[in-house]
């Protein structure tokens, strides 16, 4: 069984290159390979594809359009191809139109094709992993009930994949005031956490910044970790630091939540959202040795039910709740 993969790139010379690099990886069949909105429609209407590939220049008026008819009418999944130096504001709208993830374009492929045909690889296994492995699952560790007291000191929040979208709908209706901090790690390259926070500054009504090294902690403002850095929490003040990656990803969840149990130890919430793999779980542990208390993403609002259903099959979840409904859970329990 094969990934039929779609290709929308208005330039002749991009789609060759990138058709020919995703036919070179095993299991795949690019069916289509269009450079218009017009033409995409067309080809779906015919055949419809398991994935599609979008470069972030296509995206105009009709190009948005196109991406939530894509994610919502048809439910195709969809990866944008961006620039590493540009298209950010365009590739972090798409996402929260449905765009399943994205993947940055090297400046020379040429030179960088097989490690560029690897981020293809695994953007597509993230969808389609049960054609590529099995995912080992481990039985649920029984935990004791949580011991977790008000009031509430900070809200810690990790995602991945779907996350841009996912922790919009969390904050998108914290009032102006919460009386907390609030740290969130996104796996997301540097250069694109930049304008994530300044996107979700316009939608929240708390002030939302990149977090930089030796910010002093302020109530009702959110700090989004710094792609290529780990954020944690010392005393009064966030650290970055450059240690090695885990999990294979940097900024990791784990890092902030392990630092957040130690110092606010049982009045402390910890959300996982939807990614794919296992960040957040050694963090989530910790959380729950120090009485804190967990909320995970379900899997029916989840566009990968990775990070979240670690955490609970590890027994570590306190609540599994709808993305629609943790916002409002959390402010109940901000009280």
């Amino acid at each position: 069984m094969s990934v039929k993969v779609m290709v929308i790139d208005d330039s002749a010379l991009m789609r060759k290159i990138l058709s020919h690099m995703l036919q070179e990886i095993d299991r795949v069949n690019v069916c289509k390979a269009v450079r218009s909105e017009k033409e995409a429609v067309a080809a779906i209407e015919k055949e419809v594809p398991d994935l599609i590939f979008v470069d972030a220049q296509i995206p105009n008026i009709e190009g948005f359009k196109l991406l939530k008819q894509i994610s919502h009418e048809y439910t195709i999944p969809t990866i944008m191809i961006c620039s590493p130096t540009d298209q950010k504001e365009i590739t972090l709208r798409a996402l929260e139109l449905g765009a399943l993830d994205f993947v940055v374009r090297p400046n020379d492929i040429n030179k960088n094709w097989n490690v560029f045909k690897e981020k293809l690889k695994s953007k597509i296994k993230i969808h389609f992993s049960n054609q590529f492995y099995a995912e080992h699952v481990e039985p649920m560790v029984k935990q004791d009930k949580s011991k977790f007291q008000k009031p509430v000191k900070a809200i810690v929040i990790g995602a991945s994949t779907g996350g841009p979208k996912a922790i919009i709908e969390v904050i998108k209706d914290f009032p102006a005031s919460i009386g907390v901090p609030v740290f969130i790690v996104q796996h997301m390259p540097k250069g694109f956490t930049a304008s994530f926070a300044n996107r979700l500054n316009t939608l929240s009504k708390l002030e939302v910044v990149e977090a930089k090294d030796g910010d002093k902690i302020i109530k009702d403002k959110i700090y989004l970790a710094p792609g290529g850095m780990h954020m944690v929490i010392e005393d009064q003040e966030i650290k970055l630091n450059d240690d090695d990656k885990i999990h294979g990803v940097k900024p990791a969840v784990d890092y902030l939540f392990n630092s957040a149990a130690k110092k606010y130890k049982n009045h402390l919430i910890g959300v996982v959202l939807t990614g794919m793999g296992y960040d957040g779980a050694i963090g989530c542990q910790s959380i729950k040795e120090e009485n804190g208390y967990v909320i995970t993403q379900d899997q029916e609002t989840s566009v990968i039910y990775g990070m979240p259903r670690n955490v609970e099959e590890k027994g570590f979840s306190d609540e599994v709740a709808s993305l629609y409904d943790i916002g409002s859970i959390l402010k109940k329990m901000i009280g």
